[in-house]
């Protein structure tokens, strides 16, 4: 394997076919059914012989100032090992290493969300049925012949396999598009890792949810030359750099029109569905609103696909002029009352974000996030900081300096100096003395 220390890892989703392993296609359905409803339970009792842990070991450090010594208590250097040992007996079909998967998984939940559980900021965890099935890595065998390519999974442990005459359960991959057989071809070469993945149940095909990990692509690009980047309304994307001539501009006009005519298109289907025929309200709620959620999946697939574009044309740009380095605002926050348009607020522009902090990732770009105050007021020649420098939404015109410019032009400028948040923060306090 060729994947280098702090390498990335992604998901590719492939569509199974059933082969063989544990009897007719009815059969493996049923007998895979049955590792889901065991694969909750072990989640669910992992978080809460954990949680009963950390209550036990508080309450007694409340009387005797002590933690409890977890070998001393369960003859087990970690709790997950005690764990194990808990629940082996009911998920005895169960293979040991998806059962640890499992627990790990679990357990990994729970730590993260320890704190807020403890001070009772949050409720205790917990996992619905259908729950996906976890694959450690050791599990899978990828392989391809002349029959084409196919995974070989260890789902049960060989006391139900010997029980049951099963073998190791073989599937056939459905290999879409390029993207997914060159995934599947680094994979079974060796060039990428492969990590804990899942197999998955969508009414009524079973999917592989495949980790690959893979080592970032090297372009030998300048982390000192930074890209900044601004998303706006009228104009989606605009990437500039200071004292650099040149810029990336993406018109907002295909996301505007698109996102209009489909909200004005969920709100009749939302009025028509209050006063549906008999037909439709026969069969219930889910009856009365499937075409207001259809409305809703082409919104959130059009989203999906034009952040990827973008955000792609975004890396394809800083790679080509050896940007090393993207800023952008912080923008996580984008949901709450924080004075952002209400647009970003609704083209999840924070979805877009994330596909480019992903994806200069896995291109050795650096991404940082800075604090988003008073970018767009900012004078990107003078620093002259005044809310009047903004006449109207898509014009900046400093009144200090006079100069004028697109309005999201300027705020990429200044998202493109290094530390521009704390130098705002500087430049405000002297001028409040």
């Amino acid at each position: 394997m060729n994947v280098a220390k702090g390498a990335l890892s992604k998901v590719m989703k492939y569509e199974l076919s059933y082969l063989d392993g544990c009897g007719d296609f009815q059969n493996m359905q049923k007998e895979l059914w049955a590792l889901q409803r065991q694969t909750r339970e072990i989640l669910n009792r992992t978080i809460q012989i954990a949680y009963h842990w950390d209550y036990t070991d508080r309450e007694h450090f409340k009387k005797t100032g002590q933690h409890l010594d977890v070998k001393a208590e369960t003859g087990y250097k970690r709790l997950d090992g005690y764990i194990y040992d808990e629940l082996k007996e009911t998920v005895q079909n169960f293979a040991s290493v998806n059962v640890n998967a499992t627990i790990q998984k679990a357990w990994a939940k729970y730590r993260s969300s320890k704190a807020d559980v403890l001070r009772g900021d949050m409720s205790l965890p917990s996992y619905k049925s259908d729950q996906p099935l976890v694959l450690h890595a050791q599990s899978i065998k990828l392989s391809e012949n002349k029959d084409g390519p196919a995974l070989q999974v260890t789902l049960f442990s060989n006391t139900h396999k010997k029980s049951c005459g099963y073998s190791n359960v073989r599937f056939a991959f459905r290999l879409h598009d390029a993207t997914q057989r060159s995934i599947f071809k680094n994979v079974l070469s060796g060039e990428y890792g492969l990590g804990q993945s899942q197999i998955v149940y969508k009414r009524p095909k079973w999917f592989l949810y495949l980790t690959y990990n893979f080592s970032p692509e090297q372009h030998g690009l300048d982390p000192d030359k930074i890209l900044g980047v601004d998303l706006g309304e009228s104009t989606a994307l605009y990437a500039s750099s200071l004292g650099d001539y040149g810029s990336l501009r993406i018109e907002g006009g295909e996301v505007t029109a698109f996102a209009k005519q489909l909200e004005a298109r969920k709100r009749s289907l939302q009025k028509q569905a209050a006063h549906c025929g008999e037909g439709r309200v026969g069969h219930g709620t889910k009856a009365r609103v499937s075409d207001v959620y259809k409305a809703e999946d082409k919104i959130a697939n059009f989203r999906n696909t034009v952040n990827h574009r973008y955000s792609k044309k975004l890396i394809d740009y800083a790679i080509q002029h050896q940007y090393g380095t993207i800023q952008m605002e912080e923008l996580s926050g984008i949901k709450q009352d924080t004075g952002f348009p209400k647009f970003l607020q609704h083209w999840t522009y924070y979805d877009l974000q994330q596909k480019i902090e992903a994806k200069a990732k896995e291109n050795g770009i650096n991404f940082i996030k800075v604090d988003p105050s008073y970018t767009s007021q900012r004078c990107s020649k003078c620093g002259n900081i005044d809310s009047n420098n903004r006449p109207s939404q898509a014009v900046f015109c400093c009144t200090k300096c006079g100069f004028r410019a697109n309005a999201d032009f300027n705020a990429s400028q200044n998202l493109s100096i290094p530390e521009i948040d704390k130098i705002i923060k500087k430049e405000r306090g002297a001028n409040t003395k």
